[in-house]
């Protein structure tokens, strides 16, 4: 009875194991398609052969490629937040949390341009509000929270208005993330870590928009 109970126990680890790998190489395949042929133009059956598995077999980790799209966008924000949480280890003002967060995007796009090209071409999808591709904005809407810590953790006096905030956020990876795409689009070559005046021209931008808001705010009280 022992030996069949260790059986079973081994069968069902090395069954989850085979899991875990199917998963990831269904999540490598369709990412490297995704930024190689783009979101509209990938096929369940492109994603499936560039794993090497049956087209069947990824109905069991994924109800369509939409689901799948998402567990990439998903993947790919994670992998950038991991990046800007360690360039902002000890920042303690708002201007070099800004600078910070910008030069790690752009380290971050300049190493994975395939996922550069995701987030283009999702957020274009997301302007036209169709249904299958709503759950999208759920990953990016994440991000942008995330922005919204990070610029909230270097303030000595956080802003009690998330509107604000979260137009900053908006501002911060809008821009970082559509420069580079018009930069890589212009120049398939264009080296996004030479931009390095771009951090400064963000922080410049954030300031000016934080004045704006204040001014908005006191014609509205007055």
């Amino acid at each position: 009875m022992k030996k069949i109970a260790f059986d079973v126990e081994a069968t069902g680890g090395r069954r989850e194991r085979r899991k875990i790998v199917t998963r990831k190489d269904l999540l490598t395949a369709g990412r490297k398609l995704f930024g190689e042929k783009g979101l509209y133009e990938s096929r369940i059956e492109d994603i499936t052969r560039r794993a090497g598995i049956a087209k069947g077999t990824l109905y069991r980790y994924y109800r369509n490629k939409e689901e799948l799209v998402l567990a990439v966008v998903s993947q790919g924000f994670d992998d950038l937040a991991m990046r800007v949480e360690s360039a902002l280890d000890g920042v303690r003002t708002r201007r070099s949390a800004v600078r910070l967060i910008v030069e790690a995007h752009i380290a971050f796009f300049q190493e994975n341009p395939d996922l550069m090209r995701v987030f283009h071409q999702m957020r274009g999808m997301l302007k036209f509000n169709r249904p299958e591709w709503r759950p999208l904005r759920r990953a990016l809407v994440t991000h942008l929270d995330r922005v919204d810590g990070w610029l909230g953790r270097a303030e000595s006096k956080p802003s009690r208005k998330r509107t604000n905030q979260h137009g900053l956020a908006c501002f911060l990876f809008g821009g970082i993330s559509g420069i580079a795409s018009v930069l890589v689009a212009s120049d398939p070559q264009a080296n996004l870590r030479a931009v390095s005046e771009m951090s400064q021209a963000f922080v410049e931008g954030v300031r000016a928009l934080e004045v704006w808001d204040r001014g908005l705010r006191r014609r509205a009280r007055s």
